[in-house]
């Protein structure tokens, strides 16, 4: 609890206790009284705005909610109307609060309606639940709960005169309070009006207005209908304690009017013991009997109030000469006080009938009695506050001392703290220096490997494009040759060079791949593609591989696999080559077996075994490497680069796989690997436009650019044998004139060209198409240039097709045919 707010809590009960024996009983102006009749106003209109109906229907409207805020109106609703002392309705809206929180299974609200039944009890009477409440206050399971625990068990401490217990223990509770609560301000509200009932006793009149302002304005929800006006009920009481008579009487006119409006019968009877109250302060003893008069003479429905209401009718009727009267109602007080733990004032109304029957000298020394045990009692009650305070006090410098304490502890532990704090600050400054000085070597590092990496890809598309060149004249040339009719011995030279130059073809995809693997340079497509074509593709091209050498090559499809997958067909297509073809390399006689069959999930699992040499476990840990073989003698005899089994793990990592192997000495290998292959959609039916000749029948006329005179000859061949009609130039400005010319059916364009190169050659063309409207001519990319973003250049640049050097008729005369056929499709 925050130590000013204990300071003020006990200058106002030491004021209160000394300031309160010498309070003066003849009417005056009390300080703070502007304040009190501002307030007594705005709670005023405040409960004439509505009513006790509206209070009603917004319960009824809070019992459709199942909603927390639902059961915080139901509670509003049930302390509303039990501070009016209609118990009997107070407890049907208690019931109602409970029921709803147990639906809702809200622990607070239950515990809220527990501890609203208890006060219904005690306000009846019962002061054995007081126990239950402080208990609450102490453990609750709420800080909410135990806020509203709070505040009942001050009120009892109150009614015990232990007022400064009752403050220490609203403050704790208030303090308990957390601020970004949204239901924070309806416990400060019951918390700040039941301080202003404690603050009323002490007579700190300020201090009480104060905290009621809280209770009414700051803390109050505009929302939630108040007919209730019990502000003004207290700030009258607390008017007469303090002898401002004058605003106890405006006070107490304003609760008249709104009690007279409610109608309700508990407020009638508050509003007539307020009535011979204010009344009996101001010595009007007429008035007092008017006052009580409509509840006869047991007091009827104000029954409950009659330790309040008899000694004051008493004396009021003694002081009218009803004596008789005054001791009926003595004779009663003193049965009542008998059964009740109050301060007795039958004394007092004793002497003023002993007084009224001439009996001054009887009255004299009742009266002096009573003062005398009044003393008493007063000075009881001072010192019970003044220990309340002082307890308050000590508890309060403890806490002080063990906090300096603390804070000197605190105060070396800083120091050692701010020491090492230094040298942290120093060793951090020196290693964010090293580490920036690192990070810029590291930097300059990287920036020389990445400029290496540069370099070393364009020097293997360079040196890919200067050896596909040469390499180009020898394929085609040994391709041409073997297909002229030649002596046996001579085919057999011819094809020698064919099996030489394809060795030395892929080995240069090897490396190029191998490179590109190292440099990070792989992309993965992903398109659809029929995966059982793709795998007998693969079979079909080593077929005649097999049946050479005298080995079965069986294929081995899943049925439930037939149709459409989405993945890289070509790295697919490599893949599964490389493993077919290391499978054929070592196996001499018997089978290889290509199995594909459905995985987990999406993934399909590819095995490729044969009945080989084999190899073992030693052997297996290097198969994978780079420029690998089982054992060196392997390359001497079977050949090789030892590059595709290392690039095949690769791409099957790449594709979200994992390639392994399995193999005993002379009992063959089994390689596998699965990857994900999900379903993709049915390819739509296309029409199909079927060529009403071979393309290689056709009289089509083609202009080729090529700056390498040996390529611009390999076509020529190539083509002489066909009814085509080639027009040759050896750049790119001159294949764009020549094509302005017109009348061309295809071009066939080099990428890396003198004045201007393919790219640009081929961009020209089609921005002269678009110029003159002509119609789309076929311009396929014949050129060294064979890596994956050469592709894609050309076909940014408007190219149909890319055939890499070096060529075959085969393959030229097919992507030929591709072209045409996709032109011919466009224009259909």
């Amino acid at each position: 609890m925050p130590i000013v707010r204990v300071l003020l809590m006990v200058l106002a009960l030491l004021a209160a206790l000394l300031g309160g024996a010498g309070a003066m009983a003849q009417p005056r102006e009390t300080e703070g009284a502007s304040d009190a009749l501002d307030l007594a106003r705005f709670v005023e209109r405040r409960a004439g705005s509505t009513s006790f109906a509206a209070l009603d229907a917004f319960g009824e409207s809070a019992m459709a909610r199942e909603d927390r805020e639902g059961l915080n109106r139901l509670y509003h609703v049930t302390w509303t109307v039990l501070n009016q002392g209609d118990f009997g309705s107070a407890a049907l809206w208690n019931r109602r609060l409970a029921e709803a929180a147990r639906r809702q299974r809200d622990d607070r609200y239950v515990d809220i309606a527990h501890l609203n039944e208890l006060t219904i009890r005690y306000d009846q009477g019962d002061t054995t639940v007081a126990a239950e409440m402080s208990r609450l206050a102490r453990q609750g399971r709420d800080w909410f709960v135990r806020a509203h625990a709070a505040r009942l068990t001050a009120l009892w401490l109150m009614d015990q005169a232990r007022t400064g217990e009752a403050l220490d223990l609203l403050a704790s509770a208030e303090a308990d309070i957390p601020e970004d609560d949204p239901f924070a301000a309806t416990a400060h509200a019951g918390v700040w009006e039941v301080a202003g009932m404690g603050l009323k006793d002490l007579n700190d009149g300020v201090g009480a207005t104060a905290a009621f302002r809280r209770f009414e304005i700051d803390y109050s929800n505009p929302d939630y209908p108040r007919p209730d006006f019990d502000s003004l009920y207290n700030l009258t009481m607390m008017a007469v304690q303090v002898g401002d008579l004058q605003h106890a009487a405006q006070f107490y006119a304003a609760h008249h009017r709104l009690a007279q409006r409610a109608g309700l019968e508990s407020l009638s009877v508050y509003d007539a013991s307020l009535c011979a109250t204010v009344a009996h302060a101001r010595g009007r003893s007429q008035e007092v009997l008017a006052c009580l008069r409509p509840y006869g003479e047991d007091l009827g429905a104000a029954a409950f109030l009659a330790l309040d209401a008899l000694p004051i009718r008493g004396m009021a009727r003694a002081r009218t000469g009803d004596v008789a009267g005054a001791r009926r109602d003595l004779d009663t007080l003193r049965r009542l006080e008998a059964g009740a733990d109050v301060g007795f004032d039958s004394p007092e109304l004793e002497a003023e009938i002993l007084f009224a029957e001439g009996r001054a000298e009887e009255a004299f020394r009742v009266l002096r009695a009573h003062s005398e045990g009044s003393k008493v009692l007063a000075a009881r009650q001072f010192s019970a506050g003044i220990h309340q305070v002082t307890g308050v006090m000590q508890q309060q410098l403890a806490e002080r001392r063990s906090q300096l304490e603390t804070a000197r502890a605190n105060t070396g532990l800083q120091q050692a703290i701010i020491a090492i704090a230094i040298v942290f600050l120093l060793c951090a400054a020196a290693t964010l220096a090293w580490q920036a000085r690192q990070a810029r070597r590291l930097k300059a590092a990287q920036h020389r490997a990445e400029e290496a990496s540069r370099t070393k890809s364009e020097f293997l598309a360079n040196m890919s494009h200067e050896i596909r060149t040469p390499l180009n004249g020898v394929v085609s040339m040994a391709d041409a040759l073997a297909r002229r009719e030649l002596e046996p011995q001579e085919h057999e030279m011819v094809e020698l060079i064919r099996s030489s130059s394809a060795t030395l073809e892929r080995l240069l995809s090897d490396i190029l791949d191998s490179a590109k693997i190292e440099a990070g340079q792989v992309t993965l497509e992903r398109a659809p593609f029929d995966l059982e074509q793709a795998v007998r593709d693969v079979a079909a091209l080593w077929r005649a591989r097999a049946e050479e050498v005298g080995v079965a090559l069986e294929v081995d499809f899943d049925p439930a696999l037939v149709g459409r997958v989405e993945g890289d067909p070509v790295r697919v297509r490599q893949v599964l080559t490389n493993l077919v073809s290391n499978s054929l390399k070592f196996t001499a006689e018997g089978s290889v077996r290509l199995t594909v069959a459905s995985a987990d999930g999406d993934r399909v699992a590819f095995r490729v075994s044969d009945t080989g040499v084999g190899f073992d476990a030693a052997q297996k840990a290097r198969i994978f490497g780079r420029f690998q073989q089982a054992d060196g003698s392997i390359t001497r005899r079977y050949g090789g680069t030892g590059l595709g089994l290392a690039i095949s793990s690769t791409l099957v990592e790449l594709m979200g796989g994992e390639l392994d192997c399995d193999s005993a000495p002379g009992e063959g290998a089994a390689f596998w690997f699965d990857i994900p292959l999900p379903r993709a959609e049915p390819a739509a039916a296309a029409a199909r436009i079927e060529p009403e000749v071979d393309v290689e029948d056709r009289p089509l006329r083609i202009l080729l650019a090529d700056d390498h005179p040996a390529n611009r000859k390999v076509v020529e061949i190539m083509l002489s044998a066909t009814p085509m009609e080639m027009v040759a130039v050896e750049d790119g400005r001159q294949a764009v004139e020549a094509f302005s010319e017109g009348g061309f059916d295809l071009v066939l364009m080099d990428m890396q060209m003198p004045v201007m190169d393919g790219l640009t050659a081929t961009a020209a063309i089609r921005a002269m198409e678009k110029e003159r409207g002509l119609s789309r001519t076929p311009v396929l990319m014949l050129t060294a240039n064979a890596m994956a973003e050469h592709v894609e250049a050309g076909r940014a640049a408007g190219a149909d097709g890319h055939l890499a050097k070096p060529i075959t008729m085969d393959t030229l005369f097919a992507a030929i045919e591709a072209v045409m056929m996709e032109a011919e499709l466009e224009a259909a």
